[in-house]
């Protein structure tokens, strides 16, 4: 579940032509310098330092996205683009921030609603989703806690609001020379932002970036549903946003299905001696 983290900074760049009659009428030598403007363009998007680049139908001016970059460090990129550095455009840079982020297919990339149903009673549930103990039951490595003045939380207590956590998970990032996996650690230090117990609890995600909250409420069969709900904090920054919905949400399928599993049947699903990276049950 340990994910890369980027910063939050975005830019975006308008380029305009500086003729008038660059739009209907261009030059060879301007031909020639668009043709290294769009191989500069291209290699930018290979490196990941822009995701989105083109212009208006009209050629009256042209965009380019830079996700990981402010304002100055994307203007002295520009500064390299050899259509700027000869005049056939202006490049003027400024700070972005994205407020929305779409494919078209209706996706909302910045959260996203798991539930499953578990025949457990609610106190049960509550005590995997709320103490330290519990989490590490069925989803973290290691689970610390601690109150706003630095005091160690009793493991088996819920969590209340104000109290600081830290998430540790398995890593399985690094290799020996022989190419075999290392098995390590990965952590962050969040924040208990909501308690409703015993039904709600919200906690920090992505080191502030965001937040996943869990609630529980009760079947009229005897079970309860467990949902989840992960949501990211708007940020231009795609790449964060991908992986968080991509990777997350794939691995909160599974931890869902081991808190059911280790609820209902006391069978913790995960492999305590991963071996290798790419297991879904680490």
């Amino acid at each position: 579940m340990a994910c890369v983290y980027f910063p939050r900074m975005a830019a975006i760049a308008f380029l305009r032509p500086t003729r008038a009659e660059f739009r209907n009428e261009p030059t060879a030598d301007e031909l020639e310098a668009l043709g290294r403007h769009f191989a500069f363009l291209q290699g930018m998007v290979a490196a990941g330092d822009a995701v989105l680049a083109g212009p208006a139908e009209d050629r009256s001016f042209g965009l380019v996205v830079f996700p990981r970059m402010d304002a100055q460090a994307a203007a002295e990129r520009l500064a390299e683009d050899p259509a700027v550095q000869e005049g056939v455009f202006t490049a003027e840079t400024v700070p972005w921030r994205m407020s929305l982020f779409g494919t078209g297919t209706g996706r909302d990339w910045l959260g996203f609603t798991q539930a499953i149903h578990v025949r457990a009673a609610v106190p049960a549930a509550w005590r995997m989703l709320a103490t330290c103990e519990g989490l590490e039951r069925w989803f973290l490595l290691r689970a610390d806690a601690w109150t706003h003045d630095g005091r160690q939380w009793p493991r088996d207590r819920g969590l209340e609001q104000g109290a600081r956590l830290r998430l540790t998970w398995p890593s399985l990032d690094a290799t020996d020379a022989a190419g075999r996996t290392i098995p390590g650690e990965v952590s962050e230090d969040d924040e208990v932002l909501r308690t409703e117990a015993p039904q709600r609890i919200r906690l920090g995600w992505y080191e502030g970036r965001g937040w996943v909250e869990f609630r529980v409420a009760p079947r009229p069969d005897g079970r309860v549903t467990v949902e989840l709900e992960q949501r990211m904090h708007p940020t231009g920054d795609f790449k964060l946003l991908e992986g968080a919905y991509t990777g997350c949400r794939e691995g909160w399928a599974f931890y869902l299905a081991n808190l059911k599993s280790v609820l209902e049947h006391g069978i913790d699903l995960r492999e305590a001696a991963p071996d290798r990276a790419g297991l879904v049950n680490v």
